[in-house]
């Protein structure tokens, strides 16, 4: 019988290097160049001490916390580590007067450039794969499991049956291929089962779906997520090094430790770095925390420095007689949270400079996405992502591609499609006649969706009042309420949002019922 090899102690060999260091220590102080060296850098030596210790102490208290129960590890964080921490941080102050304003920097470099990294590693580590069952749902409520013209008849002819199924069975894999494609491979078997399960005319989902395919799930720290993270983070160093450069940090006063550069460039970093950090939580509050946040993070630091060199110059051009520097820092910061402020005083100069207005195009939406109810920048920074820039682009959005990628609220998702497909048809407003406009009269009647709409509109036939109902937009000629509700019936979500509001089911329990 072999018998196992013993493993090496972790403490026997950190004990092994403790006693080469203190040896080495010991050469060098009865040196004189070294003893000299050894008083100069005390600090940083007994610092490199201190994290020897600790990475010796790191693999015992792993074991021991693998093996402790949660109310012990919660103690030992409380009780042990934070006033460790603490501790560490508070060995500032002893140290002498000329290096404590540099580690001060250091220490909230450090800090600042590993938060964005370490959120991307929170959300890896506590993630639960139980988004399967919650897709097939939002699928199911979309009217996506079924064939949409599944034969109510007890006996429908079985070659038609075939068919239906098969084109059923080709959309449903379709779509469980998009969700591997963003949350990894299923277990072939459990792709066949998913496909029996959801077969008409009973739909059906199983919760413990999640269960059986969580080990086919690939990890989410691919070589694909690690490039746009490392990119994302080596720009975020680089600007903290030119806005807090640890080096030129000569104040002894604490106060003067995390004053920045104060240049445009600077602050157009910290604008994009404010941004994006808030822009990061909410994408990890919502579990939707991808490589993309990390490319958009990339992406806003180097157009925001472009910006501001470019706006630099267009200030010189407009105000050449005024002191600039006042408000190009703010005006900076500015154009790190919202890089197109670049474009508008381009447009301004190239104004000032021919006259006219018409060389360079507006990147201004007369439909932006901020006129849809409950929308706010931050879901315009994510939609960009998704290539939805405006109130057209959101009313033929794919609702499935949306509810699998942004993680957003599937009704929240529902309410923006449906405000946007009638939107898109009533058409831009015009700012000077805001409280007359379509939109304004349709809201005065509650009506601020399409499926609103067109609920209303066939409400008024039952309630005997349809030419009244007509009369909110009517104006010469034929009442336009009635080429409005034809017309967005043609938009291919409507009827995908209505079947998600349960209005498919009640149009046709009403077309079936006999007339009195």
């Amino acid at each position: 019988m072999a018998t196992k090899k013993p493993k090496p102690k972790e403490m026997s060999v950190g004990l092994i290097l403790l006693i080469y260091v203190a040896f080495g220590l010991f050469v060098a102080w009865i040196i004189p160049a070294g003893r000299e060296f050894l008083t100069r850098w005390r600090w940083a030596v007994i610092l490199a001490i201190l994290v020897l210790l600790g990475a010796l102490v790191v693999p015992p208290i792993r074991r021991w916390l693998a093996k402790a129960t949660a109310s012990r590890r919660a103690g030992m964080i409380v009780f042990v580590v934070i006033p460790l921490l603490l501790v560490l941080v508070g060995i500032i102050v002893v140290l002498p007067s000329q290096y404590q304003t540099t580690v001060v920097r250091s220490v909230f470099f450090l800090v600042v450039c590993l938060f964005p990294a370490a959120m991307y590693y929170l959300f890896i580590a506590t993630s639960k794969y139980s988004l399967l069952y919650e897709f097939l749902t939002n699928l199911d409520r979309l009217g996506l499991l079924t064939h949409r013209q599944w034969p109510l008849s007890p006996s429908p002819d079985v070659e038609i049956m075939r068919g239906l199924e098969s084109d059923r069975q080709r959309r449903v894999l379709t779509y469980l291929r998009k969700f591997e494609a963003v949350y990894g491979p299923l277990p072939d078997n459990s792709l066949k089962q998913i496909l029996e399960a959801t077969a008409p005319p009973s739909t059906s989902t199983d919760p413990h779906w999640d269960q059986i395919v969580s080990s086919g799930f690939t990890t989410t720290f691919t070589q694909e997520t690690t490039v746009p993270l490392v990119l994302a983070t080596v720009l975020i160093a680089l600007g903290w090094l030119i806005t807090l450069p640890p080096w030129l940090a000569k104040a002894p006063e604490w106060p003067a430790s995390l004053i920045p550069q104060q240049t445009p460039v600077h602050f157009a970093f910290l604008g994009a770095y404010f941004f994006s950090l808030q822009l990061l939580f909410r994408r990890y509050v919502r579990w939707d925390l991808d490589a993309s946040a990390y490319v958009a993070i990339a992406l806003r630091i180097i157009l925001a420095v472009i910006g501001t060199w470019v706006v630099v110059q267009a200030v010189v051009v407009l105000f050449p007689q005024q002191d600039q520097q006042t408000w190009l820092s703010v005006l900076g910061f500015a154009i790190g949270v919202f890089p197109p402020v670049v474009w508008q005083f381009v447009q301004a100069v190239i104004k000032k400079a021919t006259g006219a207005t018409v060389l360079l195009p507006s990147l201004q939406s007369q439909m932006p996405l901020s006129d849809l109810d409950g929308f706010t920048v931050w879901h315009e920074a994510r939609l960009e992502e998704e290539d939805i820039e405006n109130i057209p682009n959101m009313a033929t959005a794919d609702l499935v591609e949306l509810m699998l990628n942004t993680r957003f609220s599937p009704d929240r998702i529902i309410d923006w499609v449906d405000q946007a497909i009638l939107y898109t048809h009533l058409g831009p407003e015009q700012k000077k006649n805001l409280a007359t406009s379509p939109r304004a009269r349709l809201r005065t009647h509650g009506i601020r969706t399409a499926t609103s709409l067109t609920e209303a509109y066939q409400k008024s036939k039952a309630y005997g009042d349809p030419d009244t109902f007509e009369k909110i937009l009517s104006g010469e000629g034929r009442s336009p309420i009635r080429s409005l509700v034809d017309t967005v019936a043609t938009n291919p979500n409507l009827e995908l949002i209505r079947t998600w509001r349960g209005l498919a089911e009640a149009a046709a329990q009403r077309t079936a019922q006999p007339d009195p």
